[in-house]
């Protein structure tokens, strides 16, 4: 069995200022600081045989942070990346509906059918993240053997895979309750594939004022 704590990334500049940032490299926030020692220090005991990061710099000094407990291998995984929001990157959340209406309505009412502007679907998302992960597991699993992995990476991404987790269709995706940063979720894969959801998103480490989720009005970024 291989056991899964998916962490979301830290909060980066554009989950605090209003910017699309998918693949936007944006750099990790003072308040993202704060979350990174709240997190790390909450997982700092749990047997985690290696760690595996989005390549992106905010889900990297997530797992960089987490880390620093462990000292385990820590592995980039593209799969984890962030949805690729294509000309939407960089781009103020309030801009976005004026400069593309049709995205904007699926972005922000039909959600499974939205396809980025010159980037992703959100089908392509599901099915990358999904299948990046069950390969990890499959290279990880030990049949009869717990192994206990982290996985660091981001909002988009998260909902996406407990779609498919859940095995719902993609058009349920606005019932995966949305992960604040920091915030853990769990799964555990059982030796033939199955897998079983144990938690979504939970930031119980983090006080209202460090809670993006709490502070914020989100934009689907």
């Amino acid at each position: 069995m291989v056991t899964i704590y998916l962490v979301r990334h830290c909060a980066a500049e554009g989950n605090v200022d209003g910017t699309y940032q998918g693949r936007y490299d944006s750099n990790i926030t003072e308040l993202g600081q704060k979350q990174l020692e709240l997190v790390a220090m909450r997982l700092r005991n749990v047997p985690f045989t290696a760690i595996y990061t989005s390549p992106l710099k905010r889900a990297r000094a997530t797992a960089e942070a987490i880390n620093q407990y462990h000292h385990v291998p820590l592995i980039a995984e593209e799969s984890l990346i962030e949805i690729n929001v294509g000309k939407m990157e960089g781009m103020k959340w309030a801009e976005f509906p004026k400069r593309y209406p049709k995205e904007a309505d699926a972005w922000y009412h039909h959600l499974c059918d939205f396809t980025a502007p010159d980037g992703e679907s959100i089908r392509q998302v599901a099915d990358r993240v999904w299948n990046g992960v069950r390969a990890v597991v499959k290279k990880e699993n030990v049949p009869g053997k717990e192994k206990v992995l982290c996985m660091t990476t981001h909002g988009c991404a998260l909902r996406c895979f407990f779609c498919r987790a859940f095995g719902w269709p993609l058009d349920r995706i606005d019932e995966v309750p949305v992960s604040d940063n920091t915030g853990i979720s769990e799964v555990r894969f059982a030796d033939d594939g199955t897998c079983q959801v144990v938690r979504i998103g939970d930031a119980s480490h983090l006080t209202k004022a460090l809670s993006v989720q709490k502070n914020v009005k989100w934009g689907r970024a």
